[in-house]
């Protein structure tokens, strides 16, 4: 018997569960090496038969679709599984989908298999040859819409719609009417529903699009539509669930792209369906209404009709249907104040109101249309007849009056919108007869402003901000400050329309809601009553603290421009912040906390959004004092703080990375304020944090006597025997802050250094490293710092000689910590290290012996996340050329042994030699640096010829690219031979893959034609083929076919420019080019003929074409033609035409 007949057998097995025979069918079907011929025929006939689907099995469909979508079934030919198979999987498809009493569950299976089918190259391929099998699935699918109210959309109904689409949209258009009623107006109850919706419209869309009938597709719509809710008398359908936001900003995006004479015809469609519709208003025809206005707005929105290349004549046709249209609008209007108020109608008149308003906005200020008479004797607010003069300003008076009595939010900000847009258009006369009305129109918008959202207000200060005095600045900052605490839904829209850039230019508003967000601060803690948790200490911070905020004027300190009350506040902020800091241990903590952190949390928030780094130095000290005593009055509450300290930490450390704040030592003693920090941790990561007590201590040091006032923090630091991590970290900040060379005429000699900071410091260090208890890692960078500034100064031998006495603990605290898998422990670790290097005769006889040895055997030890080229070249730099040569030596055995081992290691290896390639080095040292890179490259072109790992391939091109960029290097031809043979063609790969390596190839023969040209030139033909391989592995990998996401074609598009970008810099040496561009074209030609490649990626192509073709003489166009085929000729022949006569000249087509 055959394998054929067994495996049939085996699976008509009756005795066998089906769970079994359908496993047995489905690893079948994946293995590539089963030997028995057709046996994916085999698989698809047994799952196909009767006798398992009219069992109705949801785990026999769920095989058959894991089948078709598997990896197997994209790498099968027509020899593997005939067109006759495929046919009859389609037939049982549409089978099933017509019948009426499959199950729900399996049906969507059997449409989740539809959607595979359509989007597999072998069913395309059988359904096109055989369309009758395509329109019949078309009509099973179909089948699946019923009519509403029975009609619940579902996800796989809709994305085999979408699939059908796709396919086939000449076949599907005629009848895509027929279905799109029942799916528009059904009710979309979940989130994928809404999606799959979405993707669907988009898939209409594009189809009439790409078929040349947007006009019919606008025109049809709206009859079926209103016909259809008409049958089935539905009204209460949200207008979301029909149109999404999406649909309107792909429908505007289509109408700036329509010929104009199109748009002649659907604008005149819109507007005869729209009168049609005000004439027979009523109730039923509500949801139309507001369809049509929808549409009739993102119409007016998306249009491009101001603009120079619209013909005379089709400009006066669109004149006259904006006027035809004002006239419809006129009669909408009307006939919506004559009936009861209906916010959604009104919101759908306002809004096509205010497109409309655009629109003329622009004919006018391109004088395509009759200037604007603006000239009103009623100068209120709310008339726009100005400018929408087809109603008069007694119904404009009332809409507003309606809107404001009835209308929601929405249609409130709407109306506000209008009034921007008058206000704007006055603006833009800057007439002075016209101020009297804009002020009235800033007084309208802020009196209302309670009743508007926020977020949409705030695009029109830059408008307005001119137009308020303060008091109504201080009421709109109030609203945008209370609206953010009170609201968490508006909250998030309100700080990100506050980050816009325009309205952050806005000083004035910004000014007045930092001076507002203070007041709320202080009058949110000083309203609060504490009691003392402890009854022996004298008091808490609270009463001094409540008193200064109670005392603080803020409002008159904004309204004064003479800044004396902001330096009085400065002042008093300043003192008891200091004070507190000074005697902490004279107050005790709270008992319970009774401030609302939301509301504070919410008000830091806001201090950290808005521009406090372009306010005046005032205003910036103002907030950066006025946090630092919110962040001290809080850290005496014993829960519940931690966020604010967070908080307060961030804010803090913005203001002083972006602004310096060179008076802040004036107000606040920074030393005790210092003291305070090191004693409570903030929370901030270390780097963070860190940078907070740099960018403070670079404060302090503004001062002369800076020294001076860090007494307290130093103090601080040196009267305990332990000290935390924290403040060993500050110590070393310190120190290396004092290493620095300005900032040494702040100490006036040695002793008072010796004095003030050197000694306290020391002492604490030593005994820290005696007792041990300290972690070493933090005690060897703060010993590294001190032992820094004493090599630094030649004097005073002695005090570098207690420091010196116990540097071989530290050394082997050093070797540790090179083993260690912290970066930030290896880098200090290797920092002493290298230090010591440095200054080794002065430190010859308290260094520990083969120092250099037992370091670079812990180096090699460092993985990849650990290791530092910096210092390791600075390690390698201190080294002398025996030591080099040694450790040169050491370091080919170790290539030598991770090359035939293989894996992850090689990466580590490759660092190292890029170090070495980087060092700067002595004549001796740089001819034992060329022997050993000549020999390592021998190793290396193992790894090129033998890619076992990508990650090596791409260590191995790095490491290239380094030895190519650094010219003190001296290339050999080994050097050359490994950088150009790691330029091979890439077959079909994963794009990120792919992108990854090709960018590093590319580099490399990019860095080899910039810096090492001579070699190239000298080695044309091996240059030529990298070239190749680029342009033939880009293009194998670019196909439109392999169904790239758009993020993969952008990347794989910035590889393709990339290649242009080498294409130029060949222009460069274009006479020895010149000789070989000729197969370079041909090159190219071959790739653009024998792919389809996506339109970003087949453009920097075109440019390679038309910069090789700058370097080609005629005797190399002339043997182009003769030698290419004729398809390819033709090809040639039209770039070659658009070259010579347009890019030859402008350097475009």
């Amino acid at each position: 018997m055959s394998l054929s007949s067994e495996f049939v057998k085996r699976l008509n097995d009756e005795g066998e569960p089906i769970a079994k025979r359908l496993c047995l069918a489905r690893n079948a079907f994946q293995s590539t090496y089963l030997p028995i011929q057709r046996k994916e025929e085999l698989v698809f006939g047994w799952l196909c038969s009767n006798e398992n689907l009219d069992k109705s099995s949801k785990e026999v469909w769920t095989t058959l679709q894991l089948c078709i979508c598997s990896r197997h079934m994209k790498l099968l030919t027509p020899a593997d599984v005939r067109p006759e198979v495929l046919g009859t999987v389609v037939k049982m498809l549409c089978k099933y989908l017509r019948q009426k009493g499959t199950p729900r569950e399996v049906r969507d299976v059997i449409l989740e298999c539809v959607v595979q089918i359509l989007g597999g190259i072998h069913f395309q391929q059988r359904l096109k040859k055989h369309p009758e099998e395509y329109l019949a699935l078309f009509i099973a699918a179909i089948n699946l819409v019923e009519e509403p109210p029975k009609l619940h959309l579902s996800v796989e109904c809709l994305e085999t719609l979408s699939a059908v689409i796709r396919l086939n949209p000449l076949a599907i258009e005629p009848k895509m009417f027929e279905i799109l009623g029942p799916i528009m107006v059904a009710k979309k109850n979940t989130p994928e529903v809404r999606w799959a919706y979405i993707s669907f419209l988009h898939c209409v869309i594009e189809m009439f699009t790409r078929l040349s009938r947007t006009q019919k597709f606008v025109t049809k719509l709206f009859p079926m539509l209103k016909e259809y809710m008409q049958e089935n008398k539905l009204s209460d359908i949200p207008l979301e669930d029909i149109f999404p936001a999406q649909f309107y900003k792909e429908f505007r995006s289509i109408m700036a792209a329509l010929p104009s004479t199109q748009l002649i015809r659907i604008m005149k469609g819109l507007t005869y369906h729209l009168n049609l519709e005000t004439e027979e208003y009523d109730v039923a025809s509500k949801i139309y209404i507001q369809i049509m206005a929808s549409i009739i707005s993102s119409f007016l929105c998306g249009i491009r009709i101001a603009s120079g290349t619209v013909p005379v004549d089709i400009v006066a046709k669109f004149i006259n249907m904006m006027t035809e249209l004002k006239e419809t609008l006129a009669r909408f209007a009307a006939a919506t104040l004559c009936q009861e108020y209906d916010d959604d109608i009104m919101l759908s008149l306002l809004d096509v109101c205010y497109s409309w308003g655009e629109l003329h906005i622009l004919l006018v200020h391109y004088r395509l249309q009759q200037s604007l008479d603006l000239s009103q004797l009623d100068t209120s607010a709310t008339n726009l007849a100005g400018l929408h003069n087809y109603l008069s300003s007694d119904q404009w008076n009332l809409i507003a009056q309606r809107v404001n009595n009835f209308g929601k939010t929405t249609c409130k900000d709407k109306m506000n919108s209008l009034l921007i847009q008058k206000l704007q258009v006055l603006q833009l006369m800057s007439e002075s007869r016209t101020r009297p009305e804009q002020l009235n129109i800033a007084r309208y918008l802020v009196s209302g402003l309670n009743q508007t959202c926020s977020a949409k207000f705030l695009p029109s200060m830059p408008f307005m901000s001119s137009l308020l005095s303060k008091d109504q600045l201080l009421h709109v900052a109030k609203h945008l400050v209370q609206e953010i605490v009170a609201d968490k839904d508006l909250c998030k829209q309100v700080i990100e329309a506050l980050k816009h850039e325009d309205i952050q230019e806005e000083r004035s508003l910004m000014e007045t809601m930092i001076f507002i967000t203070l007041e709320r601060i202080g009058s949110l803690i000083s309203k609060n009553k504490r009691r003392a948790k402890n009854p022996n200490t004298t008091g808490t911070f609270l009463p001094p603290f409540q008193v200064c905020f109670r005392n603080l004027n803020l409002q008159s300190a904004f309204l004064d421009e003479t800044n004396k009350e902001i330096i009085l506040v400065l002042e008093k902020l300043g003192s008891l912040v200091s004070k507190f800091c000074e005697k902490e241990d004279e107050f005790g903590s709270v008992n319970e906390n009774n401030v609302d952190m939301t509301s504070l949390i919410y008000y830091l928030n806001i201090l950290k959004v808005l521009p406090i780094t372009y306010m005046t130095e005032n205003i910036q000290l103002l907030v950066c004092l006025s946090t630092i005593a919110v962040g001290v009055y809080m850290q005496t509450v014993e829960a519940g703080s931690e966020v604010i300290q967070t908080l307060f930490g961030e804010l803090l450390l913005n203001l002083l990375e972006q602004t310096s704040l060179p008076n802040l030592h004036s107000f606040l003693h920074i030393g005790w304020f210092m003291k305070w920090l090191a004693i409570h941790d903030l929370g901030l990561e270390k780097e963070r944090s860190d940078k907070l007590y740099t960018c403070l201590l670079d404060s302090n040091f503004k001062q002369k006597d800076g020294i001076v006032k860090l007494k307290p923090l130093i103090h601080h630091l040196s009267e305990k025997d332990n000290c935390s991590m924290l403040q060993l970290r500050i110590i070393s900040i310190l120190l290396k802050a004092l290493s620095k060379g300005k900032k040494r005429h702040y100490i006036k000699n040695d002793q008072d250094l010796k004095k003030l900071v050197v000694n306290p410091l020391l002492k604490l260090i030593l005994s820290a490293v005696r007792k041990g208890d300290t972690p070493a890692s933090e005690t060897l960078e703060t010993y590294t710092q001190l032992l820094r500034i004493w090599l630094s100064r030649k004097k005073n031998l002695k005090m570098l000689a207690k420091v010196t006495v116990y540097m071989s603990n530290f050394f082997e605290c050093a070797l540790a910590g090179l083993g260690n898998e912290t970066k930030s422990n290896v880098g200090g670790s290797a920092t002493f290290v290298n230090l010591l290097l440095k200054h080794r005769s002065r430190l010859a006889s308290c260094l520990p012996p083969n120092i250099v040895q037992r370091t670079w055997a812990k180096l090699m030890t460092c993985g990849s996340n650990t290791f530092s080229q910096t210092h390791c070249r600075i390690f390698l730099e201190a080294t002398t050329p025996k030591e080099f040569q040694k450790i040169m030596e050491s370091l080919l055995d170790e290539t030598r042994k991770t090359v035939s081992a293989g894996g992850p290691r090689l990466e580590t290896v490759v660092e190292w030699w890029k170090s070495v390639a980087c060092c700067d080095t002595c004549p001796k040292k740089a001819e034992v640096r060329q022997s050993a890179m000549g020999a390592m490259c021998l190793v290396m072109l193992r790894v090129v010829k033998e890619p076992s790992l990508l990650g090596g391939i791409l260590a191995v091109l790095g490491l290239e690219q380094e030895i190519i960029k650094n010219t003190q290097v001296q290339m050999e031809p080994l050097m050359v031979d490994l950088c150009m043979e790691s330029v091979f063609p890439v077959g079909l790969c994963d794009a990120a893959e792919f992108t990854r390596l090709w960018s590093s190839m590319v580099q490399v023969t990019r860095y080899l034609l910039t810096y090492r040209s001579v070699w190239v030139l000298d080695r044309l033909p091996s240059f030529l083929a990298c070239y190749r391989h680029l342009v033939s592995s880009l293009a194998i990998n670019s196909v439109v076919t392999r169904g790239l996401s758009p993020k993969e074609v952008d990347e794989i598009a910035a590889c393709a420019l990339a290649l242009s970008k080498l294409t130029k810099s060949m222009k460069k040496h274009s006479k020895s080019f010149k000789r070989v561009s000729a197969y370079l074209v041909a090159d190219i030609l071959h790739q653009l003929e024998q792919y389809a490649l996506h339109k970003s990626i087949k453009l920097h192509f075109t440019n390679c074409m038309y910069a090789i073709l700058s370097m080609c003489d005629s005797y190399s166009a002339d043997y182009l033609v003769r030698v290419l085929p004729p398809s390819t000729q033709l090809l040639f022949k039209s770039f070659y035409t658009k070259y010579k006569n347009f890019h030859k000249f402008t350097g475009k087509v």
